[in-house]
């Protein structure tokens, strides 16, 4: 059974074989979470000093001997841990990404708007960003589910981040090489499944199952600058609010979403899942394939097999939105968040944002109705909307 060796670089120099312990975030531990970046820590020994010469926006990467996807991240804090006894002196090491660095400063006052390509606009408000630059490639038009218009006021980039972040139906995430927007409609498959077969799935020795209605909100308010406030309730014993900030158009759209979201997060029969496993447990094939997936799994789809008390074996579609990482030497320990992918499966009818009748949107071909819109393109191909045709 494999034990993930890992490898740290930081500034370009090794610090892999003083490194005592590493952890790591990526995506987000709940769907109620905007990402705000991947963050790393890591406690290495500093009994000859060798943290001294680290500074600020020092790039660390890190990978490992069995995948061959690194994470990057760039050092945001270190703090020192001078010991009384002797070569016991450590050094903590703190680091966010390029996601995470572009809260940290101001742009100029120009505001972005006028694209519908969410992540080309995300592209060029990272490329605003002094003094730092994160080496990422150049933004390409992605076909994206948001805009910024220009009645937000120019802010902070990372405010101006978070905005695009919270809308509803999209995922942003930084890999650390790649910025990506991700339709939500119809997440990617991973090659990630979480079972009870060492040989092609991830064996998890616990997880936590999350009833909807017991802990996530019933009563939805959504607002955005031009439709204002939309509200919506499922009914029950007692309310508890879910508010965010969402860039709509129209209030007809916006009113939608609050409608559909107000009956999903009190759905019972929608399970959250935590998925925890470590890697001593694992077979070499799906272990690598998990760790080639570290930085691009938030967003999209995998299967989880489980059984309940007194149940029997049930396997389910989740969407991934993040992992947590901890490693000491000889053992890494994962916890993975799983929520149920009816959450992402909202699409707002004839909107040129969230989705519209024909075209490659969302059908191959057009629908086309007889005098009584009794009847549509039987050839279209369903791309995850939920029409239900």
């Amino acid at each position: 059974m494999p034990a993930t060796n890992w490898t740290v670089t930081i500034g370009g120099t090794s610090f892999t074989s003083i490194t005592q312990s590493l952890s790591f975030t990526v995506g987000r531990s709940s769907w109620f979470d905007t990402p705000t970046g991947n963050n790393c820590t890591l406690t290495v020994r500093n009994n000859t000093g060798q943290a001294a010469s680290l500074s600020q926006g020092d790039q660390i990467v890190i990978g490992n001997d069995l995948g061959s996807v690194s994470m990057y991240f760039y050092v945001v804090e270190v703090t020192f841990q001078d010991e009384i006894s002797a070569n016991a002196d450590t050094a903590t090491i703190t680091g966010t990404d390029a996601l995470g660095m572009m809260s940290l400063f101001y742009v100029n006052d120009d505001p972005v708007i006028g694209y519908t390509n969410a992540i080309y606009q995300a592209g060029l408000i990272a490329q605003e960003v002094y003094p730092f630059v994160p080496p990422y490639p150049t933004a390409t038009a992605t076909n994206g589910r948001a805009t910024v218009s220009d009645a937000f006021d120019p802010t902070t980039i990372g405010q101006r981040v978070v905005e695009l972040l919270q809308t509803e139906n999209s995922t942003y995430y930084y890999d650390g090489a790649t910025l990506e927007f991700r339709t939500s409609a119809a997440p990617a498959d991973s090659l990630t499944t979480f079972g009870t077969d060492s040989a092609t799935t991830i064996i998890y020795d616990g997880l936590t199952r999350k009833y909807p209605n017991a802990n996530y909100p019933n009563v939805v308010n959504l607002t955005s600058t031009t439709a204002g406030t939309t509200y919506a309730t499922s009914p029950s014993n007692y309310e508890r609010n879910y508010n965010r900030q969402v860039l709509f158009n129209t209030v007809s759209q916006q009113q939608a979403q609050t409608d559909y979201l107000a009956a999903i997060l009190s759905d019972d029969s929608q399970l959250y899942v935590d998925v925890r496993f470590n890697d001593v447990a694992q077979s070499t094939t799906p272990l690598t394939s998990f760790l080639n997936a570290i930085g691009a799994m938030s967003g999209q789809t995998t299967q989880l097999t489980y059984t309940p008390p007194g149940g029997e074996a049930i396997t389910s579609t989740f969407v991934i939105e993040g992992a947590s990482m901890s490693a000491i030497p000889g053992r890494t320990d994962w916890i993975v968040y799983l929520s149920p992918r009816l959450l992402y499966d909202l699409f707002t009818l004839d909107s040129s944002t969230f989705g519209i009748l024909g075209g490659t949107m969302v059908y191959n071909t057009p629908i086309t109705y007889n005098d009584a819109g009794e009847t549509y393109n039987a050839t279209a191909t369903d791309n995850g909307n939920r029409l239900g045709w």
